[in-house]
């Protein structure tokens, strides 16, 4: 019974958050002026020897559905942080045939690389797939594995953190760990429940480039290129003694 109120009160929640304007076309919040082109996956692999974060943003038709995150650390396994997800639960062929663990959300065998995630993701509804993307040191992203594989208690200066996360609190999870854990990299101010106002904060926080993927195609976008400012140096005072008598 308690288990029932749980859900009906999560479930109200969400119905409440729809009928107050979520209701949207996939990514509303990408910048117009952002420079974008068509990439192959070939283009999308992880670069050898880059330690990468990525945020990926999952959007149905209508609203923003689910977040997760991926932590490339060279020389490691990767780290697929799938919070309330159900890659390695629902097991789709794709899933099946990867023998995939999966423990307190974190793909620990057989982690997914974004084709295999993307292949998860379009056997179900999903319309479109953003991935967020900043270059990283070893060491930041060595500091946030450790975070999601072993958590912290209450002595940690962030407090206490761990990766299982209830249903539906997703975003709510990515950004909060963003917000306590990964600080030297981008700032997310604060905790979002819609997946898509993450990503609005995401945009402003200067990723290399946001991967954009619907069936069948694949954009990569980068922010625009400022280009360098020239300075402006007042003329200098004319010292008369340096004026040849013909100028005079």
């Amino acid at each position: 019974m308690k288990d029932y109120k749980i859900h009906f009160i999560l479930t109200l929640f969400l119905l409440t958050s729809l009928l107050m304007g979520c209701i949207h076309a996939p990514a509303p919040y990408r910048p117009n002026n952002w420079e974008k082109a068509p990439v192959d996956m070939k283009s999308v692999a992880d670069p050898p020897g880059q330690p990468l974060l990525q945020v990926i943003i999952v959007y149905e038709r209508w609203w923003s559905c689910h977040t997760a995150l991926r932590l490339v650390y060279p020389g490691q396994p990767v780290l697929f942080w799938d919070p309330a997800g159900g890659y390695g639960v629902d097991l789709p062929e794709v899933v099946r045939s990867k023998d995939v663990k999966r423990s307190k959300d974190l793909i620990l065998i057989n982690p997914p690389d974004l084709e295999t995630y993307l292949e998860y993701v379009w056997q179900f509804s999903g319309v479109e797939v953003e991935v967020f993307e900043w270059d990283m040191k070893p060491e930041d992203v060595a500091e946030l594995c450790g975070v999601l594989l072993t958590g912290t208690d209450k002595n940690h200066p962030a407090g206490r953190f761990a990766t299982t996360t209830w249903e539906f609190f997703c975003a709510v999870a990515v950004s909060d760990f963003l917000n306590r854990f990964a600080g030297k990299t981008l700032t997310v101010p604060k905790s979002f429940f819609l997946p898509e106002h993450l990503a609005r904060v995401l945009y402003t926080q200067s990723p290399r480039r946001v991967l954009a993927f619907r069936r069948g195609e694949q954009i990569v976008y980068v922010p625009p290129r400022t280009p360098p400012v020239r300075p402006i140096y007042p003329p200098s005072p004319i010292d008369p003694a340096t004026i040849s008598p013909e100028r005079q």
